[in-house]
């Protein structure tokens, strides 16, 4: 089995940050929370600790690009075809955002009519969402037909941890190394669950 990571959007590339958007405001500290840099973070941190228990990892997009939602898909959908003899299961990584700074918690997506698997990972998910983070909003699993759950041929789903544009949450989660080691620990224990399923 061969875990495909996605950190959704773009990087860093010489002190500008790569995707229009996706970011918080500028807080009244002076901080901010760039989206795509946040999302590299728990991938980078989340493949370090598959890979120490021997699990496999496919990092979709490895550069600070932000590459093309139908590049990427092209990308994983390339690497399971050229393996044919593997199974795959896939996560994109991601942050909320929204105009009402109110709007909080956590989520994670699914496509219409998609696998079985798909359903386990986002159930798995949610459950260890309540572990990690007990006194939180837990949002549930949604149905949306994103472009990279939709388009990819293996087993997929696509969380949202918790909202950029939640002062609270960004300050506290997002931009704190207890709060992303807990997004971490979320990921590391639904995808070992599942695999060990």
């Amino acid at each position: 089995m061969i875990v495909i990571l996605d950190a959704g959007h773009g990087g860093m590339i010489d002190g500008e940050y790569q995707t229009a958007g996706k970011r918080s405001p500028i807080w009244d500290d002076g901080s901010q929370y760039f989206e795509g840099v946040g999302n590299r973070e728990i991938v980078s941190k989340l493949t370090e600790q598959l890979t120490e228990k021997g699990i496999e990892v496919f990092n979709a997009n490895p550069t600070e690009k932000d590459m093309k939602l139908s590049e990427r898909v092209s990308i994983i959908n390339k690497e399971i075809k050229s393996n044919p003899d593997k199974e795959f299961i896939g996560v994109s990584v991601h942050s909320n955002g929204f105009h009402d700074q109110r709007a909080n918690g956590w989520s994670v997506h699914i496509s219409g009519g998609c696998s079985i698997d798909s359903l386990i990972m986002a159930d798995l998910s949610s459950n260890q969402m309540k572990v990690e983070f007990p006194d939180h909003v837990l949002r549930g699993v949604k149905t949306n037909n994103f472009y990279i759950l939709k388009k990819t041929i293996c087993p997929f789903v696509l969380t949202e941890n918790f909202f950029m544009t939640n002062e609270k949450e960004c300050k506290e989660i997002l931009m704190t190394k207890e709060g992303q080691d807990k997004i971490v620990k979320l990921h590391l224990d639904f995808i070992c669950e599942f695999l060990d399923k």
